[in-house]
């Protein structure tokens, strides 16, 4: 298959399962199947270069609006929780900032992926694939850390950040939310643990949000 019809399919799916259908229901369970979207997507194009880099092209405009509003640059060195088998958002960040990246998830079938990934692509100078918990992972080091889509137990791990990040730390935490802009998870209250400085939306992957915090 030719790089434009792989481009035209995954454009296709893109526009069904993450427009349309994403588009229309906002719900938990829409969340789950979107969940196993994302980590059958992403497994896919850990193995295949030109998947990937279609991936990838998927990805920039929310990353590009994401390394806006956190501005990161060089100097920053970010943590990012729940890369998945194609580390995507840390890929994205290091070829367009330079900065030093770490990429945390607790699946060692996706850590073994995304770290083959990593080599495959020449990026270990600035990025690294670590086997953690991001409900216990040590954050003082980080001036940017990014809480992504998909992560299990997203309270708590944004209750961990908020106990333990510098006071001058962004975090960028990506998740869905209802019409209204309202995370759907509702046990979730992010003014609980942080200020809220904005949200934005970006609609090429589904309609995602994306929100700056920092400590209170």
């Amino acid at each position: 298959m030719s790089t434009s019809h792989l481009e035209q399919l995954f454009s296709f799916l893109q526009h069904l399962i993450f427009q349309q259908i994403g588009g229309k229901i906002r719900t938990n369970f829409l969340k789950n199947s979107m969940d196993s979207a994302f980590i059958l997507f992403e497994r896919i194009g850990s193995k295949f270069q030109i998947i990937s880099e279609i991936y990838l092209k998927m990805y920039q405009e929310i990353l590009t609006k994401e390394i806006s509003l956190a501005q990161i640059s060089q100097h920053d060195r970010v943590l990012v929780i729940g890369s998945g088998s194609l580390p995507v958002t840390p890929t994205l960040i290091v070829r367009n900032t330079q900065a030093k990246t770490i990429a945390i998830d607790k699946d060692p079938v996706a850590v073994k992926d995304a770290t083959h990934y990593v080599i495959s692509q020449n990026l270990e100078r600035n990025l690294k694939i670590e086997y953690a918990d991001g409900l216990t992972y040590p954050v003082g080091q980080f001036s940017v850390i990014f809480v992504l889509y998909g992560v299990k137990h997203p309270a708590e791990i944004l209750r961990h950040l908020a106990n333990h990040i510098n006071q001058d730390t962004r975090v960028i935490y990506r998740t869905i939310t209802d019409v209204q802009g309202k995370i759907l998870d509702q046990t979730l209250d992010l003014s609980q643990y942080f200020i809220i400085k904005k949200q934005i939306r970006t609609e090429g992957i589904g309609t995602i949000d994306s929100f700056l915090l920092l400590k209170k």
